[in-house]
């Protein structure tokens, strides 16, 4: 009905939130880069979050929850408590986003001014008919800055006239999912859209969370597990080999978004281990060539030219080499195809 469809937000000019990701810029005006900053060994969410129910309508039905950083918008009721359980993971994943060191200055200013907002569905098949793509656990949309989750995929179920929730420690899609909205606009230009905005996606959801924690310590041999095998406890994964054939450098990174999502569980894995490289093995652990780069997009510059600083005046084969001796080290052979 037209008052069902009311759950998804409106927007007018005095909303705080933005149709795109570009809108934004304004409110990082006074957050610094944080490229100098030592990456973090855990990134747990805030101690006794405090969820309240802000609004609620019935007839919509529209229900409205706050956490400190997130505005959840649900068409069934929800205790607050129970909503604490699972906004655990969601402010845990903003703080894991605004603990590591690439500057995405996105997962620093929600508060009270400004929340990340989530769409919650009560039926998988009306989180489908608003645009939830079947199968998934969840989904960001870019175009309006929300995620759109159903109920199921937070563990909450309707027992009688009332919710509980068993909540799945091992999901990585919303991680995945929170990530993109955490990751600001410059990153997903060409030359970082594709391997490395879906890398940082990947490498936060794989970290291992447990009970409002990620130990991130753990995230390279999880990301290992992942990529080649079938993930910690047979839980997922890419499941590509410690020996994979990749095409030329060059060609990956540039590929537009729809080639790369046309054979995603490969390009997804490559793009993990690669990101994964500049992140720990590249050079002398120093982040220097991925720091230059994300400063590169931030000024403005994308594909080769973004490249370049990411190549550190290294050709794409010598890179692509420094990469396969990175992983080599941990049990992975990645053979890149020669530049033409």
């Amino acid at each position: 009905s037209s008052r069902r469809k009311a759950l998804a937000p409106t927007y007018n000019p005095s909303d705080p939130y933005p149709k795109k990701l570009a809108a934004l810029t304004y409110l990082f005006e006074d957050i610094p880069d944080n490229f100098d900053q030592p990456w973090p060994g855990r990134a747990s969410a805030p101690d006794n979050i405090l969820v309240e129910l802000i609004e609620e309508d019935p007839e919509i039905p529209r229900y409205v929850y706050h956490s400190p950083h997130y505005e959840f918008i649900c068409d069934a009721p929800l205790k607050p408590h129970l909503v604490k359980r699972f906004a655990t993971l969601f402010e845990a994943t903003r703080e894991y986003c605004r603990q590591i060191p690439i500057a995405t200055k996105k997962a620093h200013i929600a508060g009270t001014k400004y929340r990340n907002r989530i769409l919650l569905y009560e039926s998988v098949a009306t989180y489908v008919a608003n645009g939830g793509p079947p199968s998934s656990a969840g989904v960001y949309m870019p175009g309006k800055d929300i995620i759109m989750v159903p109920l199921t995929s937070l563990g909450v179920k309707k027992i009688g006239s009332s919710y509980s929730i068993d909540y799945r420690e091992d999901n990585k899609t919303l991680p995945h999912e929170l990530t993109h909205q955490l990751t600001d606009h410059f990153y997903y230009e060409q030359g970082s859209m594709g391997w490395f905005s879906e890398g940082l996606a990947e490498y936060i959801a794989v970290t291992p969370y447990r009970s409002g924690s990620f130990n991130v310590k753990l995230a390279v041999n999880s990301i290992r597990a992942y990529a080649t095998e079938y993930g910690r406890k047979d839980q997922g994964g890419r499941a590509l080999g410690t020996e994979i054939s990749a095409p030329p450098l060059s060609q990956y990174m540039l590929q537009d978004y729809r080639s790369f999502v046309a054979n995603a569980n490969f390009n997804y894995g490559l793009g993990l281990l690669i990101t994964t490289y500049f992140f720990h093995m590249d050079g002398d652990g120093d982040r220097k060539a991925i720091t230059a780069f994300l400063k590169t997009l931030r000024d403005g510059k994308k594909g080769e030219e973004a490249l370049s600083a990411l190549r550190q005046n290294r050709t794409f084969d010598e890179l692509a080499k420094d990469i396969t001796k990175g992983w080599r080290s941990k049990g992975v052979r990645i053979q890149f195809a020669p530049e033409k």
